[in-house]
């Protein structure tokens, strides 16, 4: 059996004091399962890639007090895996919108999510760190709480993330060397070979809110690859006239993207105002509630 395969057969293993369950995720990463001691219910990720999840392990305890990513619980090494606990999320925001009718979100839904995201990245940036991974199954949300089931959005999955520079501002290279020229849904810059930095988090992000809204952005992404980089670059220089319709309500958050560059820093209050300038009668900062109904969730 292969250790990919075998990651996906754990349940009924115990890791430190904890008994796998249920198997809630799995890919290139490794595997994500629910466990619990006693009355107690966090995730376990199991990986064979020690580095990888070295550096999400050290991110999510820098993080500890941010309220932007799951909370860290332990660190192990199990057999031949290497493991993360960390607090156990609700649903991602992916696996919500393939269970929606015609797989958009509704707008002031939308708004919520994408105010909560921002706030998420800004604390990560706050530490030097550029997720480069950004995309909407990589937010999830948090368990409900009352009143009225309020969940919030967490950022999860660092794998790829990076910390880009030193307390004085000195950029610090990745020696993993990872070519992101080869990631369809990178932002334009990495795609044309530089590294990714801070803004190109929040390009990501946008692209993640245009799918979140209906846009077809898989299809987008089986462009050829001049297309698709012409695409994101007039997302940039034109956002007015490539702005896909679903997300027009939501321009002055993407002129507010296109804006953004490496040197001037990134402006998060202006941002997150954009945000709610898109749809006035709605509290963006508001809670986002998570009912579910016959076994489907509806996030409002």
């Amino acid at each position: 059996m292969s250790g990919s395969h075998a990651l996906l057969t754990l349940s009924g293993d115990t890791i430190r004091g904890y008994r796998l369950s249920q198997l809630v995720g799995s890919g290139s990463y490794g595997a994500v399962y629910s466990a619990s001691s006693g009355s107690d219910v966090i995730a376990i990720k199991l990986s064979c890639q020690e580095k990888d999840l070295a550096i999400e392990a050290s991110i999510l305890q820098q993080l500890y007090y941010s309220n932007a990513v799951p909370r860290f619980h332990f660190m192990n090494k199990y057999g031949a895996y290497h493991t993360i606990g960390m607090e156990l999320l609700s649903y991602d925001m992916e696996s919500i919108r393939q269970k929606i009718d015609w797989m958009a979100f509704e707008r002031p839904t939308l708004i919520k999510f994408t105010y909560q995201a921002l706030t998420c990245l800004e604390a990560v940036h706050a530490l030097k760190i550029v997720h480069r991974d950004v995309k909407l199954s990589n937010f999830g949300l948090t368990q409900p709480t009352t009143p009225g089931n309020r969940v919030a959005v967490r950022l999860f999955d660092f794998g790829l993330s990076h910390t880009y520079a030193d307390a004085d501002g000195n950029l610090l290279d990745d020696d993993r060397n990872l070519d992101f020229t080869k990631m369809k849904y990178a932002a334009y810059d990495p795609s044309i070979g530089c590294d990714p930095m801070p803004k190109d988090d929040i390009c990501q992000l946008s692209y993640a809110v245009m799918y979140a809204a209906g846009f077809d952005f898989a299809q987008q992404l089986k462009l050829p690859a001049k297309d698709l980089s012409n695409w994101k670059g007039e997302m940039i220089r034109d956002p007015v006239n490539t702005v896909p319709p679903q997300v027009q309500f939501m321009l002055p958050f993407y002129e507010l993207v296109s804006d953004l560059n490496d040197i001037i820093p990134i402006n998060y209050s202006h941002l997150k105002q954009s945000v709610q300038d898109c749809l006035k009668d709605v509290d963006a900062a508001s809670a986002l509630i998570l009912t579910v109904e016959d076994g489907q969730p509806q996030l409002t």
